[in-house]
């Protein structure tokens, strides 16, 4: 991550992502999510068969990828002002085998095949990731009646595709699985507006990519609507990673954001992330986690967390399973298909968001889509990035924490300190009573060196601030006074 230059300081681009509370912690969820409605797996309002992603286009309108592997079904149903027993647009036959939605512009047809997310925008586009032979991006519309065709798609040319994103600027990034078992990649393309091979001869080429350090599956894949944050899960590394950058430059890992996946309880069997949600505004990252492709026994696990999007911290957990024997007795059991506020199966691998906030996740096994309401406030935790800057070419004789200047600030302040071992560095503000109101670099991998950084309060109260500095071996700390 060091960008090396003639100058006596030069920047270290390490995005440190921190948060501010809204009012008090702003880590506290002060609520519980609960199913509104999961969606009958019977006529009229069933999706017909297997569904592994969906993408929300606006509150109850969504579209969900139905995929049936053993005999390779795959295709799109959309729903309008949806709950538990309308809002489907289109008649589908219940468990339609074989039936491969076709996308096509004028003499150019390709078959949905082997599908295993979608990601939607609010203008109601359906991005693909498909496994045909080409690994097309296939981009349809949810219309007033059903979902159609466009003229776009692109060709990918990977060994195979899994997860998909699209950011708010277009860009859509699309995650490969190496079939020979080695490191996944994150594929960054052009927006349809900006590459005409969207509608011309479809043979696209990323822009940049990303190899992530583990060997394992991607298998979701999740972007900040400006496309400068992006998280990764590898589901046989049970990892999430982040990186931060942009299309045009590249991208670098953050490893400040730290995640491993060790949660066991009720686990029969392997269990891992799947898919990723970037809530907007909130900036919570959701992850889904589940068993690989299991039934019986497999219908006790799968929950989704909720992620501190800075450091990878858990901060709340969704148990889809538990949820599913509280409202039914059981872990596989949907009297009659048609209860309507638990899927009845658990097998939760993508999320998605409206613009309210709720929460929609679905039930591969299940065949539904579920909707999740919270009953408190979320809280928000915006993202900064925070430039470091370092001089090389003096290494400190100790570890050392300078006093922030200015001192009284507002809104902003410089803090500078000295790093003379390669070491894990956190930086973290608390209030005067002790409680945890920033953490600027939370266990980042940092050489020897002397660094500062501009700390912006701009979201804070006046008062007296404490900022802790640690290594891992010794915590040295001051106190500074914001004053607006």
């Amino acid at each position: 991550m060091n960008r090396r230059s003639t100058l006596t300081f030069f920047s270290l681009i390490l995005a440190i992502l921190f948060l501010y509370p809204v009012a008090g912690n702003a880590q506290t969820f002060d609520g519980v999510w609960n199913c509104n409605y999961a969606t009958i797996d019977d006529q009229p309002n069933s999706t017909g068969y297997n569904v592994p992603s969906l993408g929300v286009i606006s509150e109850d309108m969504f579209v969900a990828l139905v995929r049936r592997g053993t005999n390779s079904t795959c295709y799109l149903v959309g729903y309008s002002n949806a709950d538990s027993i309308n809002g489907r647009l289109g008649y589908y036959p219940y468990a339609p085998a074989g039936y491969r939605q076709q996308w096509s512009s004028g003499f150019d047809v390709v078959e949905m095949l082997e599908a295993v997310d979608i990601a939607a925008t609010p203008d109601s586009l359906v991005y693909v990731a498909n496994n045909d032979l080409s690994r097309n991006i296939l981009v349809f519309k949810m219309s007033s009646d059903s979902v159609i065709s466009t003229d776009y798609r692109l060709v990918t040319g990977a060994d195979s595709i899994w997860a998909i994103d699209v950011d708010d600027n277009g860009y859509v990034y699309v995650t490969t699985v190496d079939i020979t078992g080695g490191f996944g990649k994150v594929l960054v393309f052009k927006p349809i507006a900006d590459d005409p091979e969207w509608v011309g001869l479809h043979l696209g080429l990323p822009i940049t990519s990303i190899t992530v350090p583990d060997p394992g599956e991607l298998r979701g894949v999740t972007v900040h609507p400006s496309g400068s944050v992006i998280y990764v899960s590898n589901y046989q590394a049970k990892k999430v990673y982040c990186y931060i950058g942009d299309p045009a430059s590249g991208y670098t890992q953050y490893t400040g954001f730290d995640y491993t996946y060790t949660d066991t309880t009720g686990v029969e069997f392997e269990a891992g992330p799947w898919g990723l949600g970037y809530m907007p505004e909130k900036n919570i990252l959701f992850m889904a986690a589940d068993v690989d492709f299991h039934t019986i026994n497999g219908y006790r696990y799968g929950k989704i967390f909720l992620l501190n999007p800075n450091t990878g911290e858990e901060l709340d957990t969704i148990d889809c399973a538990e949820w599913n024997f509280l409202q039914t007795g059981g872990y596989s059991n949907r009297p009659g298909g048609t209860f309507g506020t638990a899927s009845g199966y658990a097998s939760v691998y993508n999320v998605d968001f409206d613009e309210n906030f709720n929460l929609y996740d679905q039930s591969y096994y299940g065949w539904t889509v579920d909707k999740w309401v919270y009953s408190g406030t979320l809280p928000t935790i915006p993202l900064t990035i925070v430039s470091v800057e370092q001089d090389k070419n003096i290494i400190p004789s100790e570890f050392n924490l300078n006093q922030n200047y200015p001192n009284p600030f507002n809104p902003t302040t410089t803090i500078e300190f000295a790093v003379n071992q390669n070491a894990d560095i956190s930086l973290k503000i608390y209030s005067i009573t002790g409680e945890l109101v920033t953490t600027l670099i939370n266990s980042a991998a940092f050489e020897a060196g002397n660094y500062k950084l501009t700390f912006d309060a701009s979201k804070l109260a006046s008062g007296t601030y404490i900022y802790v500095l640690n290594n891992g071996m010794q915590q040295l700390s001051k106190k500074m006074t914001l004053i607006k």
